[in-house]
């Protein structure tokens, strides 16, 4: 599954983005979200705020992160099995998320719209853990299906600072859109 490649990518970038954070940012209103990153090849575009820095990450179609919140978006597309439901994919997504991240909760996964299609939307928290370093991260995180292919849009910060964040990865989220 991509997903298990990237998050394992994701080991090394927490470390980058968290271990140098003594103080967070207070976001209490959302983000304007003042750009844009269109991907004319796979089809897509999401908007994301000014001042956060578009990097790569192996399995990621897109991958922007902000020094100064500790948040992240990430955008992952994988071949799922003929016929799969966005429900069915999110399903299979929490399964693999319970079995590998350390002290995993879901706190709520609920039907959602994601770029005009059926999908899910999931809220859940785990523990990120380095060489030295115990990092709690929340994530918000959108799927639905687009032909034979599942398609995941996350957001995650500290924990401590995701609901100051929280208006704005909304928006990140519902900015997502499939080009015609």
């Amino acid at each position: 599954m991509i997903y298990k490649k990237t998050l394992v990518s994701l080991v090394l970038i927490f470390s980058f983005l968290f271990s140098a954070v003594s103080v967070m940012a207070q976001e209490s209103a959302s983000q304007e979200l003042k750009n844009t990153y269109t991907d004319s090849e796979v089809g897509f575009s999401i908007s994301y705020p000014e001042g956060w820095i578009e990097g790569e990450l192996e399995g990621a179609l897109a991958w922007f992160y902000d020094e100064e919140t500790s948040s992240e978006l990430i955008v992952m597309m994988e071949e799922i099995p003929e016929g799969f439901t966005a429900k069915q994919y999110a399903e299979a997504v929490g399964k693999w998320l319970k079995d590998n991240l350390p002290d995993y909760v879901e706190n709520s996964i609920v039907e959602y719209n994601l770029a005009g299609s059926p999908g899910m939307l999931r809220v859940y928290s785990f523990t990120f853990k380095g060489q030295n370093i115990s990092i709690p991260v929340k994530t918000m995180e959108a799927y639905t299906v687009k032909d034979n292919y599942g398609v995941a849009v996350l957001c995650d910060t500290i924990s401590e600072s995701f609901q100051d964040m929280e208006a704005t990865f909304r928006q990140i989220i519902a900015s997502f859109k499939f080009l015609e």
